[in-house]
């Protein structure tokens, strides 16, 4: 195939889908758009400990996210996800634009840096929002990109256009809706996630270099560790929190979110725990 920015023709395909667990057909369809996604969002996890170890870099080329998140076994932040799933997308013939969000879970803030990157895929005449990296409280599959579209089920979201032009995703808890985070369809491209990716691991703003985030999303439970305190959230239920020590934190990357780490990493861990 003709390679492109997102260099389909370098993704490792088999390897990948290995990896997430994905057994069925593959083609440039709406069935494996939606198995696909589900497949990985269950499997990989947002994983930001290589910010917490003192790597000053975190590769964004397709070979060392491959090596890294299918080989090693580890999750990625949304940048190194967004770069897997784009190449994989690509390989097997989908059309998708990038584009940027600002995350609003938490925060509420509709003025904040746009950190958070996903895909718009282009189908049939209909275009759907995938996202495979924003953790806990995330889509499990894709989503209509349409003013008002829903996805309905054990965890419900839903798409709303407010003045500004500006989309938000909603997450439909138990406890009523929750804006995830506002976009607009502005094309990204590749070089823009350097940028993004400088700031994330190195600007004393970032809500990623200071404290441990792992996230996994999984049908049956979503686990998101902030810092020290851990979130379990069950389809129709107000999310769980209970604080973890030490050696729970230690752990919790292999046995909460399924992040295979190397001894040298374990150690990093330990240290990054220890403080200074």
């Amino acid at each position: 195939m003709t390679d492109s920015v997102w260099q389909g023709g370098g993704v490792d395909l088999d390897a990948y889908l290995a990896r997430v667990g994905y057994r069925g057909d593959v083609a440039a369809d709406l069935s494996t758009l939606r198995g696909l996604h589900a497949a990985h969002v269950d499997a990989i996890a947002f994983d930001n400990l290589d910010a917490l170890f003192g790597r000053t870099v975190v590769p964004l080329d397709l070979d060392s996210v491959q090596d890294k998140i299918v080989r090693q076994g580890r999750g990625g932040w949304c940048l190194e996800q967004v770069v897997l799933a784009a190449a994989v997308l690509d390989r097997i013939g989908f059309t998708f634009t990038a584009f940027a969000g600002r995350t609003r879970i938490r925060t509420g803030n509709k003025v904040g840096p746009a950190l958070h990157v996903a895909l718009c895929v282009e189908l049939d005449g209909e275009r759907w929002l995938y996202d495979v990296s924003f953790g806990a409280h995330g889509l499990h599959e894709p989503i209509r990109l349409a003013e008002d579209a829903r996805l309905d089920g054990d965890w419900s979201f839903d798409l709303v256009r407010e003045p500004s032009g500006e989309h938000v995703l909603r997450f439909l808890g138990p406890e009523g809706p929750a804006e995830l985070y506002g976009f607009t369809l502005d094309v990204r491209h590749p070089s823009d996630f350097e940028i993004l990716n400088h700031f994330c691991l190195t600007h004393p703003r970032s809500p990623f270099n200071h404290r441990m985030v792992l996230q996994r999303t999984r049908p049956e439970v979503r686990h998101l560790l902030a810092g020290s305190t851990l979130a379990e959230l069950r389809p129709g239920r107000a999310a769980a929190f209970r604080e973890l020590d030490k050696d729970e934190l230690l752990s919790a990357p292999e046995e909460i979110f399924g992040i295979t780490l190397e001894p040298g990493d374990v150690q990093a861990l330990r240290k990054f725990l220890d403080g200074p």
